[in-house]
């Protein structure tokens, strides 16, 4: 096979996994009220359904992505898309929460196998005059993804069953299989370095016993979480002699990337639970059907496509942290609108949803770009490791916290379907929380910007 030929596969596949990785990331929420009523599950294990797939991938993304690029992308991603067959299938014919659980720890594993090794393939095969083109067009389809992932999986739920939402991607899967089998050819990193197997082991499991740790506060998570912090502690003393290490810790000591790292943590907290609990407010407490939720929230991807572009081309001109900041100024109106639902006509919750995507498609392009341009290019894997790390850790955290508030307000054993009132101020106090957050996030780009405003970036 031609080499043009070769980079354009490459890039079809790129466009197809991306598009996967933004869509099964969203697709269970819409369906969530139906299986709560479907499996009779009270709200811990509920909410489980998303944060066990959350924890996986978060954990294991960073070091796997790492063995990815030495042992080989091309083997390790056909296994990857055949496990998430596996765990998609599983998911589809599961009819008890333990099982449903097994299968969403599956696509987690998957799923972090996928995102450490769609961008390293188009990196290795494309020559870098290409290189932008390629993740340009990647991007936009990871959106499309993204803007038909609540409203394709609320018509499936509607018309056929919440078991159906989990083999809509089991043909485009296919397709990438066919895709990679097509091209027959694997793909190696130039950097040949030795794994840290150790540190990768302790990473994994501090990240995977911190995020378990908080879901639920009582005696056994306190536990684990005081037996996260000593790994974590061992692992930043291990990691400080490794070379070469897991994770270079010595970017953490450049403030302007922590505060990249920690507004996007802030961004998504905000979004994804933004997003969450008006979805439970529209099936639950007004009643819509899932068909109606996911057209409602299809307001908010599509603002993101139409503003992305635009945002991109301004963080040429403009500085990242003032276009970051004037994003979570939008979103952080959309969680105080969303504070008030319940006394808000529906067509203010649908402005909510807009602001929410012109704040998301404000933010992420300058914010990537202000994070991966202010490290040195030896760096450059890891920080876009720990770039979506903090991206999947904020979703998981702002569920995770959700999570506990339900649990201190309605009890382990209630459900919210069966619980308005009670969910209703669940809502109020975790949006609380988030509107402190983003203040917090604000705050802190607008006095980045003041105090480097001389400083070249």
């Amino acid at each position: 096979m031609k080499k043009e030929v070769e980079n354009k596969w490459v890039i079809v596949l790129g466009c197809l996994l991306l598009f996967c990785v933004q869509f099964i990331a969203n697709m269970v929420t819409v369906a969530l009220p139906t299986i709560e009523v479907d499996l009779n599950l009270n709200v811990e294990m509920l909410n489980a359904i998303n944060l066990v797939f959350l924890i996986t991938s978060v954990s294991l993304m960073l070091p796997l992505g790492k063995y990815v690029s030495k042992y080989g992308i091309g083997k390790y991603l056909k296994g990857s898309i055949v496990l998430m067959g596996v765990g998609l299938l599983l998911s589809a014919c599961s009819t008890d929460i333990n099982t449903l659980l097994i299968s969403r720890v599956i696509q987690g594993v998957a799923t972090a196998i996928i995102n450490g090794a769609m961008y390293v393939i188009v990196a290795v095969q494309l020559p870098s005059d290409k290189l932008g083109y390629a993740l340009g067009i990647m991007g936009s389809c990871g959106y499309i993804g993204l803007c038909l992932s609540n409203t394709v999986s609320g018509m499936v739920v509607y018309y056929f069953s919440w078991r159906a939402v989990f083999l809509i991607l089991i043909p485009v899967y296919a397709i990438t299989l066919g895709i990679l089998i097509k091209l027959n050819k694997e793909w190696h990193t130039e950097d040949v370095r030795e794994i840290d197997h150790v540190g990768s082991i302790l990473y994994a499991l501090f990240m995977g016993l911190f995020l378990y740790g908080i879901v639920k506060l009582d005696n056994n998570n306190i536990f684990v979480l005081i037996l996260s912090a000593i790994i974590l502690i061992v692992f930043l003393r291990y990691e400080k002699s490794k070379k070469p290490p897991v994770y270079d810790l010595g970017l953490l000591k450049n403030f302007q990337y922590v505060l990249g790292n920690y507004s996007a943590f802030v961004m998504y907290f905000m979004t994804f639970i933004a997003s969450y609990i008006l979805n439970f407010y529209l099936q639950n407490a007004l009643g819509y059907d899932s068909r109606f939720a996911g057209l409602f929230l299809l307001a908010t991807p599509i603002a993101v496509v139409l503003v992305s572009s635009f945002a991109g081309k301004l963080s040429d001109k403009r500085d990242e942290r003032t276009i970051s900041s004037i994003a979570l100024t939008f979103i952080l109106v959309d969680v105080v609108i969303l504070f008030f639902m319940d006394c808000l006509p529906l067509y203010v919750l649908l402005i909510a949803c807009v602001l929410q995507g012109i704040g998301h498609g404000l933010f992420s392009s300058p914010n990537n770009r202000f994070v991966l341009t202010i490290v040195d290019k030896k760096d450059l894997a890891d920080a876009s490791a720990m770039l979506s790390t903090s991206k999947d850790v904020g979703k998981s955290v702002s569920l995770s916290l959700f999570s506990i508030i339900c649990g201190f307000v309605l009890g382990a054993s209630n459900t919210l379907n069966k619980n308005i009132h009670s969910f209703l101020t669940s809502s109020k106090i975790m949006l609380g929380i988030v509107i402190l957050l983003g203040l917090s996030s604000i705050i802190l780009l607008v006095l980045s910007r003041v105090r480097y405003v001389s400083q070249d970036i």
